[in-house]
């Protein structure tokens, strides 16, 4: 019985030697991040139908902050646009001038005044998930909201805010 209870007491105290060995989880560091931006349409595919459907995607880049740091920003962005109304989607990368990055992905509605035809006047709001990112940002989560105007047809410039809840593992 003393030996059962000896090699008890072993064990247990194995568990919790190794239980104690176990590395700490990292905290994360919880960042809110605020892109402004007016981007300029490098390049489109767009294809319009009858009944003022406009489909197609469209290369939107422009200069931007990154808290005090020069960065810039490139939409990759998709529509689906009736009388200028409708869903879109896409990727954004912003690449601050250090060369760390941080890549999002948007997904958002479109919407056009509805005394006009066309992609005019568009307003624009969006949700916002943060796929990862580079240097100091890898590892990157978190989730946030896409807002903004363009004043022109679809493929104008375009004026838009990200905002962002970015949590950073730490090393």
């Amino acid at each position: 019985m003393r030996r059962a209870a000896l090699s008890f007491s072993i064990a247990v105290l194995t568990a919790a030697a190794l239980i104690g060995a176990a590395p700490a989880q990292a905290k994360a560091t919880t960042k809110n991040l605020t892109f402004p931006v007016d981007l300029t349409s490098s390049g489109t595919v767009l294809e319009t139908l009858p009944g003022d459907i406009t489909y197609g995607w469209n290369d939107l880049q422009g200069p931007t902050r990154w808290g005090k740091k020069d960065a810039s920003l490139r939409f990759l962005g998709s529509v689906d646009y009736v009388n200028g109304n409708g869903p879109f989607g896409g990727f954004v990368t912003v690449t601050r001038a250090d060369g760390t990055r941080l890549g999002l992905s948007v997904s958002g509605w479109a919407t056009t005044p509805s005394d006009q035809t066309g992609t005019a006047n568009a307003t624009f709001r969006g949700a916002v998930s943060v796929i990862g990112g580079s240097g100091p940002y890898a590892g990157a989560t978190g989730v946030g909201t896409m807002k903004g105007y363009r004043k022109a047809a679809l493929g104008s410039p375009v004026q838009l805010t990200f905002s962002l809840t970015v949590s950073v593992p730490r090393t």
